[in-house]
């Protein structure tokens, strides 16, 4: 952890030229997960040549490379230069809500720097944040992510405490903040067509609002250049909508991400097993 304490103090110039090291390594050393990138993005691009295909995979390992020095640099990262890295276009689609008492869910994706897109919320929106996060097995890595994460006060949240926290949070005016497109277990999810294949989603989202009447928001994120993003809002469901199905709720999040992704290829999480379950089929009893 010293180390990377150290390394986050250089500025980004610096640990951009660290991430050309990585890339070259990554890709052409030890070719970090080549086979799963490669697959999913053939997959999900089936119109796209061979060469777009690799274009696409190299630009990936790049913007990989970038990520990992940019959350390094997250330990140390001021508030007003990461607010001025990342700018929110339209904060009122979420202030709005927060400015009247009322909570929102905010809904990311593995798209651009999600680690910088949590942090933002709580370094310029000064509101509780709520960080939902899948725990690692890994200790180091947990305490890592857990530093950076809480950095600006984020209160962060592990997936299997979440029923019990949203009723002890609720008199906190707040933003539960999810990446809502990691891979649940098949039985428990919904099941859409996303990119080209089968895919299940958590439905805890939309659980969530039913429950407990806060709006839904999509956070989607876009890399402008090296280290500067834009964040835009965009409602996925109201107070009034959230009584629609779970499933609509999801749909609506998943066009989201999908678009985005369509969109800026090379920014998604491709070496992530996303596609690695299949559509779980409920066993009828036999008589």
């Amino acid at each position: 952890m010293f180390l990377l304490h150290t390394i986050s103090i250089l500025p980004l110039r610096a640990l951009y030229l660290l991430s050309d090291c990585i890339f070259f390594i990554l890709c052409y050393i030890v070719r970090y997960r080549r086979k799963v990138i490669y697959q999913n993005l053939e997959k999900s691009f089936p119109d796209k040549t061979e060469s777009e295909i690799k274009s696409i995979a190299q630009s990936f390992y790049h913007h990989l490379s970038d990520i990992i020095v940019e959350t390094i640099k997250a330990l140390n990262i001021p508030a007003h230069e990461l607010i001025q890295r990342v700018t929110i276009l339209n904060p009122e689609a979420i202030t709005n809500y927060l400015q009247q008492g009322q909570s929102v869910i905010v809904m990311a994706s593995h798209q651009a720097n999600w680690e910088w897109l949590q942090l933002v919320h709580a370094a310029k929106l000064k509101y509780a944040v709520d960080a939902v996060y899948k725990p690692l097995h890994n200790h180091f890595s947990e305490k890592l992510m857990l530093t950076i994460r809480t950095r600006f006060g984020s209160y962060p949240l592990p997936m299997f405490k979440l029923p019990r926290e949203i009723v002890s949070r609720k008199e906190i005016t707040r933003i539960i903040a999810m990446v809502a497109d990691q891979t649940p277990a098949p039985e428990q999810a919904i099941w859409l067509d996303f990119l080209h294949q089968d895919t299940p989603f958590f439905t805890g989202a939309a659980k969530i609002a039913k429950r407990t009447g806060y709006p839904i928001l999509y956070a989607g994120m876009r890399r402008i250049g090296r280290g500067i993003y834009e964040v835009y809002f965009t409602e996925i469901a109201n107070q009034q909508e959230i009584q629609v199905s779970n499933e609509e709720i999801i749909f609506r999040y998943a066009q989201e991400v999908e678009k985005a992704i369509t969109e800026r290829p090379s920014e998604w999480l491709w070496s992530h097993k996303r596609w690695k379950h299949k559509r779980y089929i409920q066993a009828t009893p036999s008589h």
